[in-house]
């Protein structure tokens, strides 16, 4: 099974790169939503140079999804107030002709809602539900499907990173938010090495077209933080299980991430339910666990990798091996 580690500024030194692949990690993932071309560049030569072939790379493209940028502190807000953000403070600022009043937002993985009160060209003016802030690279999740032709799939950010991807033959490339097939075309049409491409799972267009979307012998991976905003939190273990049970059927590879072990980025033990939850989870037979936060911020990323080592021998001792369940779904 694949252990996925979101890499993060503290743990680009030989010694902590070294001590995480040995600890289990075998794919070490950049996320583009927050590091540019340059970066990213920088980041691939330098896990390489430590690393070798001991661990393969990944680079999460964020594609279309809004985020606020170029806040020079967190905009913070209480249940009622209103509050506008400046179409220079998205990193896609015609967001703002294509909003409109009443359209709900979701922000900091569901645990906010905001309302669209009113847009214009220069700005969006939003009212808050409870207490919450937004700081900057925050996504906002609308309930309205704004996606089409006046709507980009790949951000200019994309471009930048996908420059990247092809010049240094990349292992993997985690494709977000895909809705439709055509997103998958054009990414097949700009990404060299297109049998590299992850699906990621985590709208609600993906969730409710799963069949037409993905094909089978194909790589997916549910996000179910952001799946959780779009679809809502309760429906999240029903999701996460028919997607599991479709790629098995469909001989695809299913990758999940969000949360398995959150406790871990500031306690060396992780919860009861945590660990509960990553059993259950190896069970069904997925190919592989991601860890974003765990490992990016965290205090504890190499003892996070062990603990899910450890559950995943205790599964094999006890012989839930991942392909019985391959072919079982």
């Amino acid at each position: 099974m694949e252990i996925f580690g979101t890499l993060g500024p503290s743990l680009l030194t030989e010694a902590k790169l070294g001590a995480l692949v040995e600890a289990g990690v075998t794919i070490l993932r950049i996320n583009g939503a927050h590091s540019d071309g340059p970066t990213t560049a920088r980041m691939i030569e330098r896990v390489r140079g430590f690393i070798g072939d001991r661990a393969r790379v990944m680079v999460d493209l964020p594609t279309n999804k809004v985020r606020v940028a170029n806040l020079s502190e967190p905009i913070v807000f209480r249940p009622g107030e209103r509050f506008v953000i400046h179409a220079f403070q998205l990193n896609y600022p015609p967001l703002c002709g294509l909003v409109q009043p009443g359209d709900e937002v979701i922000v900091n993985n569901g645990m906010n809602r905001l309302e669209v009160t009113r847009a214009d060209e220069a700005g969006i003016e939003f009212r808050a539900d409870a207490d919450g802030q937004l700081g900057n690279n925050r996504g906002l999740i609308f309930s309205r499907e704004l996606h089409g032709a006046d709507f980009p799939y790949f951000f200019a950010r994309d471009l930048e990173l996908i420059e990247v991807i092809n010049d240094l033959a990349v292992d993997y490339v985690g494709l977000s938010y895909v809705r439709h097939p055509s997103d998958k075309e054009e990414a097949k049409l700009r990404i060299r090495n297109w049998s590299s491409l992850i699906y990621k799972i985590e709208t609600r267009v993906a969730w409710e077209n799963l069949e037409k979307l993905i094909c089978p012998g194909e790589k997916i991976s549910i996000d179910r933080g952001d799946l959780a905003g779009e679809i809502g939190l309760l429906n999240i273990p029903h999701a996460q299980d028919r997607i599991i049970r479709f790629a098995h059927r469909n001989r695809a590879e299913v990758y999940v991430a969000t949360q398995f072990l959150a406790t871990m980025e500031h306690s060396p033990i992780p919860m009861v339910s945590e660990v509960t939850g990553l059993y259950e989870m190896i069970k069904l037979g997925v190919s592989g666990i991601q860890l974003s936060e765990e490992t990016a911020v965290g205090k504890y990323p190499v003892e996070a990798v062990r603990w899910i080592r450890d559950v995943e021998r205790l599964v094999e001792a006890e012989g839930f091996l991942p392909s019985a369940h391959r072919r079982a779904g």
